[in-house]
């Protein structure tokens, strides 16, 4: 590999702060600044590439970047049972017929079975439901006409 001359130095530098230099190129800096004699206006780079030399030395094994491994064999052999136990269990879940129940409704804490028992009971249900509402709508009429007594009342109270 031939010696870089610094105008080739410069060049990198500007792609570097730019962000298109390669990884070679940046080692390729790394070592030009460790080793030559520099400028005054470069030395500044020697602290920077100088500590991204020495940082590794310095981190601390989990902070240190590691390899991904690709799937081994024994890996794929540990998966594959995994794999076809939750297969099955999604096969299982999706295919079993759906569970019925026999008991439609519960009245008084029993449960009926009957449809048309249950049917009875519901009409009985609202059949009294509706009752209480036309006891309330009754109560709500007499009250707005107490309140028109009232305004009446109060109007000639005024005078």
């Amino acid at each position: 590999m031939e010696p870089i001359n610094e105008t080739a130095i410069r060049q990198l530098l500007e792609r570097y702060h730019e962000g298109t230099t390669s990884l070679a190129e940046e080692r390729e800096l790394s070592a030009w600044f460790r080793e030559a004699d520099l400028p005054q206006d470069l030395m500044p780079y020697r602290a920077l590439f100088g500590f991204f030399t020495n940082e590794a030395a310095f981190m601390p094994p989990a902070v240190r970047p590691r390899h991904i491994r690709p799937f081994t064999h024994s890996m794929i052999r540990l998966l594959a049972p995994l794999t076809a136990v939750a297969a099955a269990l999604i096969l299982y879940f999706a295919l079993r017929p759906p569970v019925t129940s026999d008991f439609i409704c519960y009245q008084n804490g029993a449960r009926i079975y009957d449809q048309e028992e249950a049917l009875d009971l519901a009409h009985q249900q609202l059949a009294q439901m509706s009752l209480q509402l036309q006891k309330a709508s009754a109560i709500a009429e007499k009250l707005e006409q107490m309140n028109t007594y009232t305004v009446t009342i109060n109007k000639y109270i005024a005078k």
